[in-house]
């Protein structure tokens, strides 16, 4: 189907939403029909924008919001220009699984396109569309083993996290990540070995990201922890120690952690408590959710 076509179809689906669930979802005072025109007959950077409003409409409205434009955001992940790919891969994440005709093309872009950036885009798209899907494990498989660049190997080590199970077919490749060069990739990538089963290899990797210098990887340690580990004493303490972190986001997402532990993490409830007085506004909701939760 050509361009032109979709245009008219993804205009004709606006226009008979709109008229059965009232007004048009807008960006930037342009309604989504206005978007959806530019993305299919805009020049280079006018579509680029289109992409980005439309991934803002999604945000607000929800990913069923954008479904009319569905059609030629896959017709712009081969587009000449890297942004575009790139941005458009960005507005079918918002899309999540209702984007699975552009699986195809997203798998292409997250091994074979020249631009990291694209690749990436294209893999985190694809962790929100289909991220059990064998096809799409197998790839990231070999993404995290091949890739040189680091947010690549990210975005498919959060992937095969987001597989669970499903991931046991790259079992080896994700093992070897445990000693990937990025810290943000061995965490991801311990993660996914601990929803394995391989609590005694992630275990390590998830201990020593909480004391990582970054606190972006501190942060997601402390997340990962809670799902590999839940009822393993040794993750507990770790947890409560980061309860004291100087960014606020670790000190939420550890206690997001305790919280989802529950009752083995009722050595917590008293630095939690403390938490009660945190400048952080999240901190504080995050302890006292977590409070709620270790106390059953």
């Amino acid at each position: 189907m050509g361009s032109a076509a979709r245009l008219l179809i993804g205009a004709a689906l606006v226009l008979a939403a709109s008229s059965t669930v009232g007004a048009e979802p807008s960006w930037g005072t342009k309604p989504l029909s206005h978007w959806v025109r530019v993305l299919g007959a805009g020049d280079q950077a006018a579509r680029i924008d289109a992409t980005y409003a439309l991934t803002q409409i999604a945000l607000a409205n929800g990913p069923e919001s954008i479904l009319p434009a569905l059609p030629l955001l896959g017709d712009a992940l081969r587009a000449e220009s890297p942004l575009l790919r790139s941005s458009a891969a960005a507005a079918l994440e918002q899309i999540g699984s209702g984007a699975a005709p552009a699986q195809t093309a997203l798998l292409e872009l997250l091994e074979q396109d020249p631009e990291a950036d694209v690749r990436a885009h294209a893999g985190l798209a694809l962790t929100r569309i289909a991220p059990a899907d064998a096809a799409v494990v197998d790839a990231c498989g070999r993404v995290l083993g091949r890739d040189s660049e680091a947010r690549v190997r990210q975005s498919a080590a959060a992937l095969l996290v987001q597989a669970g199970p499903a991931a046991e077919p790259v079992t080896a490749a994700i093992e070897r990540a445990l000693t990937d060069g990025d810290a943000v990739v061995r965490v991801f990538a311990a993660g996914a070995a601990g929803q394995l089963g391989r609590t005694s290899l992630a275990l390590p990797v998830l201990l020593a990201g909480l004391t990582h210098e970054d606190p972006a990887v501190r942060a997601e340690a402390a997340g990962m922890l809670a799902a590999v580990a839940p009822a393993h004493a040794a993750a507990v303490a770790p947890l409560i120690t980061a309860l004291s972190d100087r960014e606020g986001q670790v000190r939420s997402a550890a206690a997001e952690a305790l919280g989802q532990i529950g009752q083995p993490a009722r050595s917590a409830l008293q630095p939690l408590w403390r938490l009660m007085r945190d400048p952080d506004e999240q901190v504080r909701e995050t302890a006292l959710s977590a409070i709620r939760r270790i106390r059953g």
